[in-house]
């Protein structure tokens, strides 16, 4: 169920990770080398505080020149001493980048995998949805002034009794930690105030029996127009999941396939994916070639924007066009029209208004420029759009 493009929006959403951390590491190295120059107020010795001004924004502009170019200028008037302050600030915010990174990847690939076990969540909240009905059918006292038809019920839905005596669903649930006993109440209410309030739901649970056909549909329509549509359910899962509006189509697709799958008395759980490695591998594969070659792929851009204000150039088009030229040229089997369509959606979904354009433009006269030099070479079903 995984596509590329939400792989290609977790490599951008790493990378952009990567630089707001590696942002906050030059603060810190900054701070560093302010700490080592601020005067000793236990000291005797009285204190040139011009100097030790002086001399912190001389090992800030050295600092400056480690980030640009990896060294310092060349000047013999530097003192040793701030060199050697900006140095260890430096190898500081060097060591920490290179911890911070492999995390952020590994951050957004846990959030990736936890797509399935919202997946679950989803069914398992049909299950509850089922048991509150259930309860509700046992009722020895009912409300006269607003009886509810219990000739049916969720319970007794072929799906979900189904759904119910899965042993790899239960299990599956089980070993991922998901349950409903912490918000009960939102069972309660969705049961309430969405569930037995739908019209639809209503008038099936009227009828006594059910044919596959209408167990299969009143299914599917408590997902779609219930869990997943109704205020109450939704609003809880946009405040535990950071990303659900991200995440929600493919949790959608999963719960819709395994629910359709409910034939010959079983169901089969849909997948998250085919190949978890290698859907892995391209994330960080993307996010490795992007960070490593960052100077490179600037300097291409740069060429590109020469005529632009880089300071109006938002930082999300910036690593959208450096995550866009990583595929392009060190995926031979991707076609380039593939990676630009792409990343063009990826820049409408998550930049500005403008990105989509801004990225379309300059990642194709990009591509075109780079691919005349030879940088860009592709082969196999890379091919395919260049003929």
């Amino acid at each position: 169920m995984l596509n590329r493009r939400l792989l290609r929006s977790k490599a951008v959403q790493a990378l952009y990770a990567s630089r707001i951390s590696a942002d906050a590491n030059l603060q810190l190295a900054k701070d560093e080398i302010a700490a080592y120059y601020v005067p000793d107020l236990n000291s005797m010795q009285p204190q040139n505080l011009e100097k030790l001004e002086g001399l912190k924004r001389l090992a800030l502009l050295t600092l400056d020149e480690y980030v640009e170019n990896g060294q310092p200028a060349s000047d013999e008037q530097v003192p040793r001493e701030v060199i050697q302050t900006a140095h260890r600030a430096y190898q500081n915010f060097v060591q920490q980048n290179k911890v911070d990174r492999p995390l952020v990847v590994k951050r957004v690939l846990q959030e990736t995998e936890g797509i399935y076990d919202e997946f679950l969540r989803i069914l398992a909240l049909m299950l509850e949805l089922a048991h509150q009905s259930e309860l509700d059918r046992e009722r020895i006292v009912r409300n006269p002034d607003n009886p509810f038809p219990t000739a049916s019920g969720l319970n007794d839905n072929e799906v979900v009794r189904l759904m119910r005596a899965d042993t790899e669903l239960e299990v599956e649930i089980i070993r991922r930690g998901i349950s409903w006993g912490n918000d009960m109440s939102i069972v309660r209410k969705t049961y309430r105030e969405a569930l037995c309030k739908d019209e639809d739901y209503i008038n099936y649970c009227e009828q006594p029996a059910h044919t596959p056909e209408e167990d299969q549909k009143m299914a599917q329509h408590v997902l779609r127009n219930v869990i997943l549509k109704h205020e109450i359910p939704v609003e809880h899962f946009e405040q535990n999941d950071l990303y659900w509006e991200e995440h929600f189509d493919i949790i959608r697709s999963m719960s819709i396939k395994t629910l359709r799958s409910a034939n010959d008395g079983k169901i089969q759980l849909a997948q998250l994916t085919e190949d978890w490695d290698e859907d892995r591998f391209f994330v960080e594969e993307l996010f490795k070639k992007a960070v490593e070659n960052d100077a490179e792929y600037e300097g291409y851009i740069l060429e590109q924007l020469k005529n632009w204000d880089l300071d109006r150039v938002a930082l999300l088009d910036m690593i959208i066009l450096k995550a866009a030229l990583a595929e392009l040229i060190h995926f031979p089997g991707i076609p380039v029209k593939v990676t630009i369509n792409e990343f063009i959606e990826i820049a409408k979904r998550y930049s500005t208004l403008k990105s989509g354009s801004f990225v379309n433009g300059n990642l194709d006269r990009l591509a075109k420029r780079l691919a005349e030099t030879g940088v860009i070479r592709k082969s196999g079903r890379g091919l395919i759009d260049n003929k």
